[in-house]
């Protein structure tokens, strides 16, 4: 079965416009709870600034406002500035630049990316940010056929993160730098002494730190302990050792048997060694392979990497909330959403949460006995009666939820999606 981001993106564009996680509190223009220390310091990084307004945003004072000295423009442009209500130091700007504006080396990884083909926006968004983090981030908006893409790039053309759907109020709170604890910094600078620190992130269990190491976007986590518990780095098909593709071209999941290869991540970790993780596609259903650097291969087992390590705390509490004594098995990144695997009543759930922390969907598969009598009746009075049944996903999003039902005429080799509700209504 498909998995959850292929099965919306087949059914709707994206019409799930959901708030984000965006933490304002008090509203814009409250000068009373600003502090003379960020005023002060506002005024010495933005002198002439104009039309400033402010708004709190958890400990941060925020200020919007038009200033014709940033570099990237040649007349006002539109800023925000993030302060710490506290002391007043400076942490993150986001302004405008024109896509002809960015560095060589954007454009040119841009170009040779999977969206160069889409619509661009001609104004891209520049994060200026403080303290021990890559101190530019260029972020380029693509469309096409109603799905919008955020791309992430540093100043030397690394694409550090796809997000999907952010919205319009989307902030960039999320990406305010963070200093690594001691215990972290030290593992940094021992084993990537020229890294560059993209992110840093407290997640449930532990901290996920993103870097660039000499042009590689690697990911790490370490546990509450400040433990390494793995790195995972994504690799290109041609990356991959002859080892590798030996056993893959080897086993029942080859290319020769329809299996096409969606994904490859390289793990290295502190429990289970280090290997390299392919998702690979067929229309007999998705698999993940488990392959050691030597060729040892045997089925991805997920959570073998650390469960919920890296699942962002938001994300991990809407999963306990809505599925309790759910058990996270691992998260991953396609196509711009976040990804949370978890194990719920006997059944293993994919659930999707969207570029700003929303979540936009859960699906699951299920058996012909796991449907509604409403459903199995629709199926009955439908065109498709006599069809043999091929699978099934169970879908829970904002909008609704429904049963996506497979079925196959067995003679003709010809194949149909039905979406009914659990009232036994079609969707379309």
């Amino acid at each position: 079965m498909k998995n959850l981001v292929k099965n919306l993106m087949a059914v709707i564009a994206v019409t799930f416009v959901v708030a984000g996680c965006e933490k304002s509190d008090d509203g814009r223009n409250t000068m009373n709870a600003v502090s003379p220390r960020v005023l002060e310091a506002f005024a010495a990084r933005y002198p002439g600034a104009e039309n400033v307004s402010w708004q709190m945003k958890g400990n941060y004072a925020v200020a919007d406002f038009y200033w014709t000295g940033t570099r990237a423009s040649n007349g006002r442009t539109n800023a925000s500035a993030w302060f710490d209500n506290t002391d007043g130091a400076w942490s993150m700007t986001e302004t405008d630049i024109l896509f002809n504006a960015l560095p060589q080396a954007v454009k040119d990884a841009f170009a040779a990316s999977e969206y160069a083909s889409w619509q661009v926006d001609p104004e891209v968004d520049v994060l200026y940010r403080n303290g021990e983090v890559e101190p530019e981030i260029y972020v380029i908006e693509v469309a096409q056929s109603g799905r919008e893409m955020d791309l992430y790039y540093s100043p030397d053309g690394v694409l550090v993160k796809t997000m999907a759907d952010s919205g319009a109020d989307y902030d960039y709170g999320d990406f305010i730098p963070s200093k690594p604890t001691s215990g972290i910094e030290a593992y940094l600078q021992q084993y990537y002494p020229s890294a560059r620190i993209i992110d840093v992130d407290a997640e449930a269990g532990g901290t996920e730190i993103e870097i660039v190491d000499n042009g590689v976007k690697r990911d790490l986590f370490f546990d509450r302990g400040e433990q390494w518990q793995y790195t995972k780095t994504e690799v290109r098909r041609s990356d991959l050792p002859e080892p590798v593709l030996a056993a893959w071209a080897a086993s029942e999941y080859a290319e020769s048997q329809d299996y096409r290869l969606d994904d490859a991540d390289y793990f290295e970790t502190a429990a289970d060694g280090d290997y390299y993780r392919l998702e690979l596609e067929s229309r007999r259903g998705d698999v993940k392979l488990k392959i050691t650097p030597q060729g040892e291969l045997s089925l991805y087992e997920p959570g073998s990497e650390g469960g919920n390590a890296g699942v962002p705390v938001d994300a991990d509490l809407f999963i306990q909330q809505t599925y309790p004594g759910a058990t996270v098995l691992e998260k991953e990144y396609d196509d711009g959403y976040l990804e949370v695997e978890i194990r719920h009543e006997g059944y293993v759930k994919e659930v999707c949460f969207n570029g700003s922390g929303a979540w936009v969907g859960t699906s699951w598969e299920v058996r012909w006995s796991d449907l509604p009598a409403a459903v199995t009746a629709a199926i009955g009075a439908s065109a498709y009666a006599q069809w043999t049944f091929d699978g099934a996903d169970h879908i829970q999003t904002p909008d609704g939820e429904w049963f996506e039902i497979e079925l196959e005429e067995r003679l003709s080799d010809r194949e149909v999606t039905l979406r009914i509700a659990p009232d036994g209504s079609m969707r379309n």
